[in-house]
């Protein structure tokens, strides 16, 4: 017997830190999405008692406000103390590690697949870009390699040609003494012909969104949930990648998954809903569970951060899922 969507859990979703396909905003390194799944009473609860701690000019407790001030630090801590385990689930992304892992995506696997070799299968294609991104600034000159991320960014923005993007990859493989990785370098190189091809797609908009990391954040963390509730209800805060994408992401199951040859990636078991965090509390706390998860995460990559930066791991790191992160931190 089916469940009516009236009748399916509800999952509400929020993103903090979203700068778009602009990977390389020096104010925004690091995104991050949460998912929350809460009782009516219980979310309304919790957000009620921040909001009691906290002036009555407050409009909208969202995160920034809450956490830039003692009070509502204090409270941001009380609130999520009262969150049952399992109940948040949150997604990472390091923008910086993402625009090199998107590289190979884009350049590299293409040719590897033409050649016969899957470089998802045995996660060849993130050993790939984790080397390029630990060794790329310090093999190389770091000013280069920074160059090449913002020349690959342009070039998918359409803000750079494909000469101007092989050029900075040529600028970063003459600044490597070292032969070995000047050779990995030289497979990017390798790449050029399917890069000439990718260009004529980006310009016809097919790749419109190829950097942004709301849509394969939102369906690794939704496939969490999907896993432990079966079919829910998806309701996310106001995007407009999301609602562009929707069609895209529910129909995700008809694509092979090449990670697993033989087989088709996992269905997105949301029906994607958008809807205003004034109406729903769970919204609120999503939004707060995410901006949480980014504070202490952009403190624990950058190895800075202040004190509260460094308490909300106690929260923040058991909420997390998974992630597009560099694995020595990831580890």
């Amino acid at each position: 017997m089916s469940t009516s969507s009236s009748e399916r859990p509800v999952v509400y979703f929020d993103e903090s830190a979203n700068s778009g396909q602009n990977l390389l905003d020096p104010h925004q390194p690091v995104f991050t999405v949460a998912g929350v799944h809460l009782p009516d009473d219980l979310a309304a609860s919790i957000v009620d008692d921040v909001r009691g701690q906290l002036p009555r000019n407050l409009r909208e407790p969202k995160y920034t406000s809450l956490a830039g001030s003692s009070r509502g630090r204090k409270s941001l801590m009380n609130a999520f103390s009262r969150l049952p385990e399992g109940t948040v689930r949150t997604y990472l992304v390091d923008k910086r590690f993402m625009v090199i892992a998107k590289m190979v995506d884009v350049i590299v696997e293409p040719m590897a697949h033409r050649d016969g070799y899957n470089l998802y299968q045995g996660k060849e294609a993130l050993a790939l870009a984790d080397m390029l991104h630990l060794a790329g600034p310090v093999m190389g000159d770091a000013d280069a390699y920074d160059r090449m991320l913002h020349a690959f960014v342009n070039w998918v923005r359409q803000k750079a040609t494909t000469d101007e993007l092989y050029a900075a990859v040529a600028a970063l493989k003459s600044s490597v003494q070292n032969r070995q990785f000047a050779e990995w370098v030289e497979v990017l190189e390798y790449c050029r012909s399917v890069a000439d091809e990718t260009a004529a797609e980006i310009a016809s908009q097919v790749c419109r969104d190829e950097l942004d990391p709301a849509i394969p954040s939102l369906y690794c963390l939704a496939t969490t949930f999907g896993q432990t509730l079966g079919k829910f209800r998806l309701v996310h805060d106001a995007s407009k990648v999301v609602d562009r994408n929707a069609t895209h992401l529910h129909t995700v199951h008809l694509i092979p998954d090449p990670a697993r040859p033989g087989e088709f990636m996992n269905p997105l078991m949301g029906s994607i809903e958008f809807a205003d965090s004034k109406d729903h509390p769970q919204l609120q706390v999503a939004d707060w569970a995410a901006g949480a998860t980014r504070q202490w995460a952009q403190q624990m990559a950058g190895g800075g951060g202040d004190q509260f930066s460094r308490e909300l791991e106690s929260v923040a790191r058991p909420w997390l899922v998974g992630g597009i992160w560099p694995a020595p931190v990831e580890s």
